[in-house]
């Protein structure tokens, strides 16, 4: 990986290199803002480390015209900055930054980072070959599009022709080029060569956009080779809104059909081919079907990872909080035992003196400088702060341990299968990853009923609870609350999860779960989340539904059926 090191502070700038370069990445260097940019004008380079305070262009500049420039692949920055203020830290945030490290850096720190962001930067390239996949995927659709013997023509309300195949452009015998913004009535009409003409096709076409409904109607034609006998398809195309904003006409000729009808014998001959080509399809059905399962299995794995990818930094900043102050206790701790080392070496001066019999005046003087050193110490403030001190740092590693195990409970594939699950205690270990997320956007709410033991995939359905919380808090835009509830009834688990935040607007309420779908900007969201949520859902014999209200929040509810378990109480309704 290639990382460029922006800081007007030569001496900075070669702690970073030297830090970067253990990793076996290459670096280069730049003492200001514009020095920078003009290298990344002729150079891609991913990974950017700038200080922010710089002569001529400082580093938000940067980041800001970084992310103005939508020519180049995503460039990941991380801003170092001497302040640790709120309100510095933001407006780093907002000039496009995507982390920050606070002068002067802890070495272990900046590794940490660095790696977060080499995750970040390797699933950005990953979801980059996905797309060109899809791409691809269109392409190779429009060669098949190309090579239906069926004549397909789409049409839009003012009846220009979108698009058409190779069979209607080889029929019609014209090119591509001939029939570019051009009404299809004309086109039609024009063609000699084509069986149905406009005065066919025209109401057809109208009835469709009129009433929404698809059609389906036979008709003779003529051309120059005699009769034609047809099939004629009017389908609608709608948008986002479920407006009919284009019309498919799929014509096919089904003259030789009519001609096959009345050969019964040859019919019959064909039958036996027709099985044996149905079971060796079957057959390849199997296999499609299994790398289906393969895809879908992978996929879920890659968005369980994305949001591990987007939890990180929040996961980071809560382990942050009580490994800083661990760290401050332990300094105080080190102070404190030098101080008690002092006054243990004046204590076996003392004893040693008592135990040869020395001078009581000499005695008496050492007795004083005792009792002088715990004055200056505070040897009772000393015995009192130790246990606190130790009993602050044992409460914040138990604080990390909790936060690393719930993180490996949700992340490890290797424990991705059905057993024993309290999904109370799945919610609380949830809730203590994505803990970071939520915080500052609401104020979580849980009403925890007594639930039985049930058999299911915890980290699957830990999957599911992530998207549906993470979703909540990016639909808050100030402070809100989010309620969660659960309770048994009727032979299932219920869990209700609800949100203060912008809501769902009503026309994309039957949508959320479809693959895909986002009301969300580019590049902020894959449209898998809530299809993966749904499906994990089916799988568990399950089922996921969603009320929502635009400007009044949204709430989830999901059922899994408990099996044979014990009969906890239950409580009112989700």
């Amino acid at each position: 990986m290639k990382f460029l090191i922006v800081d007007d502070d030569k001496v900075s700038r070669i702690i970073l290199r030297k830090k970067i370069g253990m990793g076996g990445h290459e670096v280069v260097e730049a003492e200001n803002g514009i020095q920078a940019w003009k290298i990344l004008q002729n150079d891609a380079i991913p990974f950017i480390i700038t200080d922010w305070k710089m002569p001529q262009m400082d580093g938000l500049e940067l980041c800001e015209r970084i992310r103005s420039d939508s020519k180049n692949k995503y460039v990941y920055v991380i801003v170092v900055t001497a302040s640790d203020k709120i309100c510095d830290l933001v407006k780093v945030m907002q000039s496009g930054a995507d982390d920050y490290i606070s002068k002067p850096f802890n070495p272990e720190e900046l590794q940490a980072r660095v790696e977060t962001g080499l995750r970040i930067l390797k699933l950005q390239d990953k979801q980059s070959r996905l797309e060109h996949i899809l791409i691809e995927s269109r392409n190779k659709l429009r060669a098949v599009f190309d090579t239906l013997e069926e004549q397909i023509v789409a049409v839009d309300i003012r009846g220009t022709i979108v698009s058409i195949n190779q069979a209607l452009l080889k029929a019609a015998r014209c090119d591509p080029q001939d029939i570019v913004n051009q009404r299809y009535p004309e086109f039609l009409d024009r063609s000699e060569n084509l069986a149905i003409g406009a005065k066919e096709l025209v109401p057809l076409v109208d009835a469709v956009f009129s009433n929404g409904e698809a059609s389906k109607n036979y008709m003779t034609g003529h051309t120059q080779n005699g009769d034609v006998h047809c099939e004629v398809q009017c389908l609608p195309i709608r948008d986002r809104k479920n407006t009919v904003v284009q019309v498919a006409v799929v014509i096919k000729d089904t003259s030789e059909d009519r001609r096959k009808a009345q050969e019964i014998s040859d019919l019959n001959k064909r039958l036996l081919k027709t099985s044996v080509e149905i079971k060796l399809q079957n057959k390849e059905l199997k296999g499609t079907l299994k790398r289906l399962e393969i895809t879908q299995n992978q996929m879920l794995q890659s968005e369980k990872m994305a949001s591990i990818g987007q939890l990180a930094a929040g996961v980071a900043h809560e382990i942050n909080n009580p490994t800083g102050f661990v760290s401050s206790n332990l300094r105080t701790l080190r102070g404190y035992q030098n101080d008690l080392d002092r006054l243990l070496d004046q204590y076996r001066t003392l004893k040693h003196a008592l135990k040869n019999d020395e001078d009581q005046a000499a005695i008496q003087e050492m007795i004083k400088h005792i009792e002088a050193t715990e004055d200056e110490v505070d040897i009772g403030y000393i015995r009192q702060d130790i246990g606190e001190l130790i009993a602050e740092s044992e409460e914040g590693t138990e604080r990390i341990k909790k936060i690393v195990e719930d993180l490996k409970h949700f992340a490890h594939p290797g424990q991705d299968k059905v057993q024993d699950t309290d999904i109370n205690k799945e919610l609380e270990s949830t809730l203590n990853v994505v803990k970071n997320e939520l915080k500052y956007k609401a104020a979580v709410v849980t009403e925890l009923n007594p639930l039985p033991i049930i058999q299911a995939n915890p980290q699957q359905l830990n999957q599911v609870f992530v998207n549906i919380l993470v979703n909540a808090a990016q639909s808050i835009e100030n402070m809100g609350e989010i309620r969660i509830k659960t309770r048994h009834v009727d032979g299932h688990v219920e869990i209700g999860i609800s949100d203060t935040g912008c809501g769902i607007a009503k026309e994309n309420i039957s949508k959320i779960f479809d693959p895909f779908f986002t009301t969300k900007e580019v590049g902020k969201g894959t449209g898998l989340g809530m299809n993966i949520a749904y499906n994990i859902i089916k799988k568990h014999n399950g089922h996921i539904d969603v009320r929502s209200e635009a400007g009044k929040g949204t709430h989830f509810r999901i059922t899994i059926p408990a099996g044979k378990t014990h009969e906890p109480a239950t409580s009112d309704s989700l």
